[in-house]
């Protein structure tokens, strides 16, 4: 099978895979109602970059090294669960003020305005999720090509799923961006954090719980 039959096999199942609700998704959605389509759309390619880093770590080597030892799975396991888990708390808090009445203020809209704002808080999701090292592990020597350079190959079957991802996430932040004017008042944000910050920490909760 040549490289290009590969990436044509992987890229149904990874599409699949890329488009079930996760913290990536999460991340996106809310980036997008808080920030608006430009910050949601820096969101996605920090999700298509941190796939890229677990396809690298994987052709290198370091995701298998990483499922094989305890200890280190554990550590970015649970800093995993501690971040998205911090970003639950930071809903919580900003679900009370805009309760309260409290102004938007710059804080997530001024920010979305800037290069790095959604971009770093979705490639830190992506990245500190250990269960993608794993699937980069598990799942993508499959379709390895017999005879095939392991390390070239990874990379460019990650690059696919990379590809789907931003794809994706920028359609998603495009839709949930068209829905910021309704989504603008006060009750109806403070609902929305809520939603978002149990999101965030169930999936916390759950990461944190898979020892």
């Amino acid at each position: 099978m040549s490289l290009i039959a590969a990436m044509s096999a992987y890229a149904v199942p990874a599409a699949l895979i890329t488009m079930l609700p996760g913290p990536d998704t999460a991340m996106v959605l809310t980036t997008a109602l808080r920030a608006g389509r430009g910050a949601a759309a820096r969101a996605a390619w920090g999700v298509g970059t941190g796939l890229l880093m677990w396809g690298a770590a994987a052709a290198l080597g370091l995701a298998a090294a990483l499922r094989n030892c305890t200890v280190a799975f554990e550590v970015f396991r649970w800093a995993g669960a501690v971040y998205l888990l911090g970003l639950g708390i930071r809903g919580v808090l900003a679900a009370r003020g805009h309760a309260a009445g409290a102004p938007a203020g710059p804080t997530h809209e001024a920010r979305g305005r800037t290069l790095g704002w959604g971009y770093r808080r979705a490639l830190l999701t992506c990245v500190l999720n250990p269960k993608l090292g794993v699937f980069f592990v598990v799942f993508l020597p499959q379709f390895i090509p017999a005879g095939a350079p392991v390390a070239p190959t990874s990379l460019a079957l990650a690059a696919v799923q990379g590809g789907e991802a931003v794809l994706w996430y920028l359609l998603v932040g495009r839709l949930a961006s068209g829905a910021t004017r309704v989504l603008a008042r006060a009750r109806v944000r403070a609902w929305l954090d809520r939603i978002t910050a149990c999101v965030f920490i169930g999936f916390g909760l759950r990461m944190a719980a898979e020892g």
